[in-house]
């Protein structure tokens, strides 16, 4: 009769500790919301600027920035000749010049009060003169065979190597992409269309941004993770619910002893 009380007792309790499982599996299935804005499903050539450091000069003053660059073609395609422009946009920098514009052409306006002033020249920002809006990086990449990787160090003379870190725009300046057809033969597309619609700037905010490129996208590797915590929480509800069946058994030991 003791004896199985403890086992009503056993089983009671791992009872209770299972049915608390299946909450904490569906609980972590979003990946802490996590989801990357690149499409796994399109062929792309995905790139991102990372590892960035400033180099100062003898008077401690930022002249350079130094980089990497890393490229992953996911695609079928082979790319050759490939040369790209990647800019950012010093939004700041753009404020003050809008500022500066303004002020002169109030003093100019002051200064010929009931003149015609629409016939003179739009004043010059003194700052655009000597600092660009746009910060551009021009990167010559290798020939590139279908999923293979490159990374490349580089380097651009400014002292603004913060807006590197920001989301950027990027332009082609050559480019060509080939690929085999039923034959085998490889098929080449010249110019910078086809390389347009493959390249795919990675930004900081993605999470595909802090690994390293794979032919298995982030969203993908997402999805196996939950689908492997659901077949773990399948094999823990099939644990529960033998736990109830042994817990209705015992009691229905327990019930005829008495």
């Amino acid at each position: 009769m003791v004896i199985n009380k403890r086992f009503l007792l056993g089983a009671t309790c791992a009872l209770l500790a299972l049915s608390a499982v299946p909450a904490w599996a569906e609980g972590e299935e979003n990946e802490d919301g996590l989801v990357s804005q690149i499409n796994e499903n399109e062929p792309a050539v995905l790139f991102k600027v990372h590892n960035i450091k400033p180099i100062k000069n003898n008077e401690g003053k930022v002249t350079d920035c130094e980089f990497s660059a890393t490229f992953f073609n996911r695609s079928n395609n082979n790319i050759d000749n490939a040369l790209i422009n990647i800019n950012w946009r010093d939004d700041a920098i753009n404020n003050v010049i809008e500022n500066e514009k303004q002020a002169a052409l109030k003093k100019i306006q002051e200064e010929h009060y009931g003149e015609d002033t629409s016939m003179m020249p739009l004043p010059v920002s003194d700052t655009e003169k000597t600092t660009p809006v746009v910060l551009t990086a021009s990167v010559r990449i290798p020939p590139l065979k279908p999923y293979r990787q490159v990374s490349l160090r580089s380097k651009i003379s400014s002292d603004r190597c913060f807006l590197m870190m920001n989301d950027a725009g990027f332009k082609l300046e050559s480019c060509s992409a080939s690929s085999p057809d039923r034959t085998g033969v490889a098929v080449v597309a010249p110019g910078t269309t086809v390389c347009d619609n493959l390249f795919k700037f990675v930004s900081a905010r993605d999470p595909e941004y802090y690994r390293e490129f794979k032919k298995v996208a982030f969203n993908e590797e997402v999805k196996a993770k939950q689908s492997a915590r659901k077949l773990e929480q399948q094999s823990l509800t099939e644990l529960y619910d033998e736990a109830v069946t042994d817990l209705n058994k015992a009691t229905d030991i327990i019930g005829q002893i008495r």
